[in-house]
């Protein structure tokens, strides 16, 4: 089975480009006889399929290969933007500096296109072929009357459009950090949001006018990008309107603005009533594909099956938490009622309509698409570690928000080390009631915090398979903790440890992860005999436990600074290490 990404769309805006995407799979369609006559023979060498791709799209029913629509990618010895044209969809697609565009916009429309419907996918054969709806889309004319209702439909049927669409009907101004924080699964990896408190205070402390510009077009976590997208197809089919906002600020007079917020329109408003069905509109189905309810999660498939499984039993009919534990059962997914209620609101944050009667839960949807892949229907998946672990922290995480579980596939991810840095500083400050931030530039530790007179030098470290504390890195930290005790523009110019208090007396310094391994304790006497300051290692499991201790207030803050006098890895009572539960 091909390893495809159905469901979430970047980097794919134009509905023009869409058109013409759609238009290439009609025989003799002027998109088509363009790719076959001319761009193709000039732009795709033979070696990369020409003729194959000339032959393809010359059939009375065109259906192609994934592969010769999406492209080869960037072959060794050149770069994205000098590769040469391999797929039909790159031609298809005009570019800024040359008549085609890389093997990611390309797949960026192709998974657009499947999306809403326009185009048919078969997993088996993985090839692609027109839908009806998308052949009604590419013959309609363009900005006719038949074109906008089968943009309606193909768009509403898109569950998290129909979700961006009803946070703003409920609250009417959003910037597109606020609907992030609300689009996707809770706690999972692929549906990143960038805090938008921390974008604010970069916004104050950015000096020059590139600079805001800069933070602004390039700090977005994954949702925030999936928000963009949609919003810019919404604002072309006239719903949505782009509006800056401003945002009240405490160490400012006038508000912060950030341009990427949106409204809906007056015809947004008509057209939302779709949604819900109200009145004489009717309600248009969703069209949920399977690889859409997991994207960057380790047992990803897993989680697919888990969640179609939950989806289709809960179609037309009320269910309760317990009733869906037992069916799962018995489909051999063993499952906590936590994370069925966490899955539960992730299928509203995904856009699905789900009622609520006593304690039990209904989708009101028609659902179309959704299908187990036949590889799996007599197949039992394995769960990962490290969604054993969040099922584990769900039961304990009674007052520190869900959201956070994130931390965990942070911790392994040696991919997204700002969005770790960003999460924890978060946590620290927006959940619990530690003063400080993320510094996590050049020359700075990531995260600093503090409560009362203790502080405390956090390094973030995300490795797949454990981090062992390099000695490099454990100098770098040495490093930090004599820049503190200094406190002299002559060792660091940028003199981060202004982030703290002048009443912050004691420090100790803490490196977290995922989890650890080799000789990082070694590392860690090794900086606490040098400094003259105790440390300890934490991973995300830990943390996250440490954060209900004191959420709930069965700890102290004071008291938890002690932790870390041990140079050694905290562990707390009950928590989990690698391999098993700690007693």
């Amino acid at each position: 089975m091909a390893d495809r990404t159905f469901g979430w769309v970047q980097e794919a805006y134009t509905l023009g480009n869409l058109k013409n995407v759609v238009s290439a799979f009609v025989p003799n369609s002027e998109s088509n006889r363009i790719l076959r006559t001319d761009k193709i023979p000039r732009l795709i060498s033979e070696t990369d399929g020409r003729d194959a791709f000339i032959r393809e799209l010359g059939e009375p029913r065109i259906i192609i290969p994934y592969t010769h629509l999406k492209g080869k990618g960037t072959p060794k010895g050149f770069t994205r933007s000098s590769a040469p044209c391999s797929g039909i969809i790159q031609a298809v697609l005009p570019g800024q500096r040359k008549e085609y565009q890389s093997d990611w916009p390309a797949d960026s429309f192709l998974r657009w296109a499947v999306s809403i419907g326009f185009l048919h996918y078969d997993r088996k054969e993985d090839v692609c072929s027109i839908s009806s709806l998308g052949m009604r889309y590419a013959n309609a004319p363009l900005e006719s009357e038949e074109e906008g209702e089968v943009l309606t439909e193909a768009f509403l049927s898109y569950p998290p459009v129909c979700r961006v669409l009803t946070l703003l009907a409920k609250e009417g101004h959003l910037t597109k950090f606020e609907i992030g924080a609300r689009l996707g699964f809770i706690g999972e990896a692929g549906f990143t949001s960038i805090p938008q408190y921390m974008i604010i205070e970069g916004l104050l402390k950015a000096e020059q006018k590139e600079d805001k510009t800069k933070l602004l077009k390039d700090t977005e976590g994954t949702s925030d990008k999936y928000v963009r997208t949609i919003c810019s197809w919404l604002i072309q089919t006239g719903w949505v309107k782009k509006t800056a906002k401003g945002i009240e600020s405490t160490k400012e007079e006038q508000p912060v603005v950030i341009p990427q917020s949106y409204q809906l329109t007056l015809k947004g408003r008509t057209v939302i009533k779709h949604i819900n069905g109200v009145s004489k509109f009717k309600k248009t189905p969703k069209r949920i594909l399977w690889d859409m309810l997991a994207t960057k999660a380790t047992d990803r498939d897993y989680l697919r099956n888990r969640r179609t499984y939950l989806i289709k039993y809960l179609e037309g009919a009320y269910r309760t938490p317990i009733q869906i534990k037992e069916y799962l059962k018995g489909k051999n997914l063993l499952e906590e009622t936590e994370t069925i209620l966490d899955d539960l609101k992730s299928l509203v944050n995904i856009g699905l309509n789900l009622n609520k009667s006593g304690d039990s839960y209904r989708i009101t949807d028609e659902i179309t698409g959704l299908e187990l892949p036949q590889v799996f229907e007599c197949s039992v998946l394995v769960k990962s570690e490290v969604s054993i672990l969040k099922d584990y922290l769900r039961t304990h995480m009674i007052h520190v928000d869900h959201k956070y579980l994130i931390l965990l596939d942070l911790g392994f991810d040696g991919t997204s080390d700002r969005d770790y840095e960003m999460q924890t500083a978060e946590l620290l400050t927006k959940e619990l009631a530690f003063q400080g931030a993320r510094l996590g530039d050049t020359r700075k530790p990531d995260v600093c915090v503090y409560y009362g007179e203790n502080g405390l030098i956090i390094d973030n470290k995300a490795y797949g398979k454990g981090y062992s504390l390099p000695m490099k890195q454990a100098d770098e930290m040495y490093r930090y903790i004599e820049e503190n005790k200094e406190r002299s523009e002559r060792f660091n110019k940028n003199k981060w440890w202004q982030i703290f208090d002048d009443q912050v007396k004691q420090f100790r310094f803490v490196f977290l992860s995922g989890s650890f391994t080799g000789g990082f304790k070694d590392r860690l006497n090794h900086i606490s005999m040098r400094s003259g300051l105790n440390g300890a290692a934490i991973s995300s499991v830990n943390l996250l436990l440490l954060a209900e201790e004191l959420k709930s207030g069965r700890m102290r803050y004071e008291d938890c600074f002690k932790l870390f006098d041990g140079n050694d890895e905290v562990r707390l009572p009950g928590s989990f290490k690698r391999g098993g539960l700690m007693k």
